[in-house]
């Protein structure tokens, strides 16, 4: 009998890779040796899109045994490995160098709690570091997160069907492997210095990931029901918000994945004015020609069904940067034994000999311990000398640097680009929320998102339109209105000006982010030494006052 066998880890089990999408419904493929897909088949199954889930887990229970079923799979001799839709993705920054990885774990949960879907749920997460400078006095991170309920549930179907569940990843890095393997933007993932966009467009709406060769960025995602509209509605809605974000974008190319009937990912590129490269890639309906290599036994009408994220989760470890094993966070170090498919009663034979072998060590080392001391401390003086040596060279540096400012190229650069997102971001939503009857004094626009809005309005319910509009479009923004009242002077005087709008408004208002000394400060870059006080900004110092 052979070890794997005596140890429950063997027995002729064959990978299947399951995926669950909301445009492709279930699928199931195996892979042979060279990367073709020799066993595929897929059915229908209700996603929502709202809470980010698979709709009914007894309906995903019986139609993955169909699918097994109709391709003779047993499903005891199975290794699953499952591949869920992203539930989310963000950002974390800020964080202190000195943390550990437990406590980036409890910031990084503490962030997912804030959202609607972790509120009642919760998330197994997973995180890395996110590509910052090197002089950067703290630390960002991306992560993302699974509903544990929704593991559970698929560990106890996978079980009862008898099969092992090994591993749960997410559909946005089984894309980026899919682009990978099939060559489709292999070339920007390879070249570490080409910049790259890659957008997804699905039922919820579209994600943007901003990629140096494979490293991640930055990300940015736009939730947009595109099922409610109509036609051209939804490539007009996908193609007003996400102008400005790809105008602020450093990227050579753009690649655009879309996950959505609903969208056409070649229509899409026609519509978007990018400047670079752009390759369309269809994971829908609209698809031509099969994504990958197939077996004799897979059909011509099932090949082009296959989607770009059920193959890339196909892909071997390491073709990207970060993989993501929700079940791996979600067990812990405690079910490294189901994990391995391994009874009790196995457990207790496999510990039995790795105390036997443990005792040899030990014995072993016992002999050889005065001989391995003295190796060490003649290593650990070698290693005193060259500390003392590198110190002496780094004060020498720091002598002759004495005085200089350190240019970080990238943090300016990535600085830059953030702040002028922002401020595009800001008079795009400027221009969206102005009512008829509403007049701009001055606009200012800050770094770090500051901004500063002065004018007058026939009524106050104007004002009031025009402020709930700009925080409506400038999420996180905190904005608040910092004044409002009557214009200066005489009633008679605001009824019969008919001279100009500015004049005639009798409602003035302020509306910033800044505190008062901010505010004071960007006013004092702009305007004259004394300048001439308008009847509007007098009347706003008033009131202040």
């Amino acid at each position: 009998m052979s070890l794997n066998s005596l140890l429950g880890m063997g027995g002729g089990r064959k990978d299947i890779y399951v995926s669950v999408s909301p445009a492709c419904g279930l699928e199931i493929l195996e892979i042979d040796n060279s990367g073709a897909i020799r066993t595929y088949a897929q059915a229908p199954l209700e996603y929502n899109d709202a809470q980010r889930e698979i709709a009914s887990y007894d309906t995903f229970k019986n139609t993955l045994a169909e699918l097994f079923q109709s391709r003779n799979i047993d499903p005891t001799k199975v290794n699953v490995h499952l591949n869920l839709p992203t539930v989310w993705f963000g950002l974390k920054e800020g964080i202190q160098l000195l943390l550990d990885d437990n406590a980036i774990t409890n910031i990084v949960i503490g962030e997912l709690e804030q959202s609607y879907i972790f509120k009642r749920k919760n998330p197994v997460p997973y995180w890395f570091d996110a590509q910052v400078s090197t002089n950067s006095d703290s630390r960002s991170v991306f992560y993302t997160a699974v509903q544990e309920e929704v593991i559970e549930q698929i560990k106890g179907i996978i079980a009862e069907l008898g099969a092992v569940l090994v591993s749960v990843g997410c559909s946005m890095f089984a894309d980026l492997k899919g682009l990978y393997v099939t060559a489709l933007a292999r070339e920007q993932m390879e070249n570490d210095g080409h910049s790259w966009t890659l957008m997804i467009v699905n039922n919820s709406g579209y994600q943007l990931l901003s990629l140096q060769g494979k490293r991640l960025l930055e990300y940015y995602e736009e939730p947009m029901p595109l099922k409610s509209f109509e036609g051209e509605e939804a490539y007009t809605e996908i193609e007003n918000s996400v102008q400005i974000a790809l105008m602020s974008s450093p990227s050579s190319s753009l690649v655009i994945v879309s996950e959505t009937n609903q969208i056409s990912a070649e229509l899409l590129k026609e519509r978007l004015q990018f400047s670079g490269q752009t390759i369309a890639i269809e994971d829908n309906q609209y698809r031509k020609e099969p994504l990958a290599n197939f077996g004799l036994n897979v059909l011509p009408d099932d090949q082009v069904k296959v989607s770009l994220s059920a193959y890339g989760s196909a892909a071997p470890s390491g073709v990207i940067n970060n993989d993501v094993n929700f079940l791996g966070a979600a067990e812990g170090p405690v079910e490294v034994a189901t994990f391995m498919g391994m009874t009790p009663p196995v457990a207790s034979v496999l510990a039995l000999i790795i105390l036997a072998v443990v005792g040899g060590l030990s014995y072993f080392a016992a002999t050889s311990t005065e001989k391995m001391v003295g190796n060490l401390q003649t290593k650990a003086t070698e290693l005193d000398n060259q500390i003392a040596a590198v110190q002496t060279e780094t004060e020498q540096m720091k002598g002759a640097q004495e005085g200089k400012v350190v240019f970080d190229s990238v943090e300016e650069i990535s600085k830059t680009l953030k702040n002028n997102r922002i401020k595009i971001m800001a008079y795009a939503a400027l221009g969206e929320s102005i009512p008829k009857d509403l007049y701009l004094t001055y606009f200012i626009t800050g770094d770090n998102g500051l901004i500063a809005i002065k004018g007058c309005a026939d009524t106050v319910e104007d004002v009031y339109v025009f402020f709930k509009n700009l925080k409506d479009s400038l999420v996180d923004s905190n904005l608040r209105v910092s004044n409002l009242g009557l214009r200066s002077g005489s009633l008679d005087k605001v009824v019969n000006d008919t001279v100009s709008p500015f004049d005639s408004a009798p409602y003035i208002f302020e509306i910033t982010n800044m505190t008062d000394a901010q505010l004071q400060t960007y006013i004092n870059k702009l305007a004259p030494a004394n300048p001439p006080a308008e009847d509007g900004e007098q009347a706003t110092e008033e009131a202040s006052e």
